[in-house]
């Protein structure tokens, strides 16, 4: 009889122990999805600077698409309330925001200018949805002619 209690009472702080190693690793788990995925975009994006040239207006404008996860919530990964990439004024550079579900926040700086569906515009490229993600970097020209890379739209 008392080999069973004692099994039981070793099997529940087993499971206990399962359980706070999954809640401290899915955070950690999901920062390292989005980590890869900011990385991805970056070096889509830097590709594009460094490898094309803006297309005249006759000609189909140079592009990469970069295929990427955002976590949702499940016992190994902390699910993702907001994700971003702001395009820096005055500068050939972005900083990539996140926040989990737990409050865990990050910044990362993009080392090229990533702009929202306006080449002209300083927009906020917004990445919501849980799940694989397409996201499409096209390079154009902006209001003075040099090349940018634009976020388009789904």
């Amino acid at each position: 009889m008392i080999r069973y209690v004692l099994a039981a009472l070793l099997t529940v702080a087993l499971l206990g122990l399962a359980g706070m190693a999954l809640d401290q690793a899915s955070p950690a788990n999901s920062e390292r999805e989005l980590q890869t995925a900011i990385s991805d975009i970056e070096a889509a994006a830097d590709e594009l600077q460094t490898n094309e040239q803006v297309s005249p207006a006759d000609h189909p404008n140079p592009q990469r698409v970069v295929e990427f996860t955002i976590p949702a919530p499940s016992l190994t990964t902390e699910g993702v309330a907001h994700f971003e990439i702001e395009p820096v004024d005055g500068a050939d550079a972005s900083i990539a925001r996140y926040t989990l579900d737990d409050g865990t926040t990050n910044e990362e700086v993009v080392d090229r200018r990533i702009v929202y569906h306006d080449r002209t515009a300083n927009r906020t490229t917004e990445l919501g949805e849980t799940g694989i993600q397409e996201l499409r970097l096209v390079l154009l020209p902006d209001e003075h002619g040099d090349p940018v890379v634009v976020a388009e739209p789904p």
